[in-house]
């Protein structure tokens, strides 16, 4: 039982969100036992809930990791990870650090390849989904002349609150995929708020 959790817990950090159904048909498993996993899931906060339009009809109820889910899913990575950059930052320093994983971000947006002759809508949803096969958790909305992304389950959560030079990469990340120079507006918190990016969209 707790090893189909875990199954339906690792899918969702893939697929960002899901429904009943979905992860039903992609774990090979009956959608009345996945339901039951789920709930078992949102009780112990691992996972929210939240209702998605698609055409007409009634909004789908659609899951997906919280904060407390997506560490539940590195925890065995973060006693590597603190004494890798322990030790990075021993060598090359907090700048150095930076700068290599500006770098990195860099590196990894090149496998990443969207559309820029679709619309500005095709190409955000676009960059969701890519994102979410990297472990990101990645929404946008549009206000004004600007576009803000809120990563709301980043991978490297534990990582910022002793090296915040992690966001390095992420900003880098998401900018050469975007093609964008992006604004850094606001760290993810203990309580579950979003890290969020934006950049102006210039109207021709």
């Amino acid at each position: 039982m707790k090893n189909t959790r875990q199954l339906i817990l690792k899918r969702l950090a893939v697929t960002r969100q899901a429904t009943t159904n979905k992860l039903a048909a992609q774990l090979s498993i009956n959608p009345i036992t996945v339901r039951n996993h789920l709930q078992v899931l949102e009780a112990e906060g691992l996972v929210m809930t939240s209702e998605k339009r698609h055409g007409v009809g009634r909004p789908h109820l659609v899951y997906q990791l919280t904060n407390v889910g997506q560490q539940e899913i590195a925890s065995n990575y973060h006693s590597l990870t603190e004494s890798l950059f322990a030790k990075l930052e021993q060598q090359v320093g907090k700048n150095g650090v930076s700068e290599i994983l500006k770098t990195i971000g860099e590196e990894k947006a090149q496998d990443h390849k969207l559309e820029f002759n679709a619309s500005l809508t095709e190409q955000m949803d676009n960059f969701c989904d890519l994102m979410a096969e990297q472990g990101y958790q990645v929404d946008w909305a549009m206000n004004e002349n600007r576009v803000y992304i809120h990563n709301a389950s980043c991978p490297y959560h534990h990582l910022r609150q002793t090296h915040p030079e992690i966001c390095s990469m992420d900003l880098s990340l998401f900018s050469t995929v975007l093609a964008k120079e992006l604004r850094f507006e606001k760290s993810l918190s203990a309580k579950g708020a979003a890290c969020i990016y934006s950049y102006e969209v210039i109207n021709d």
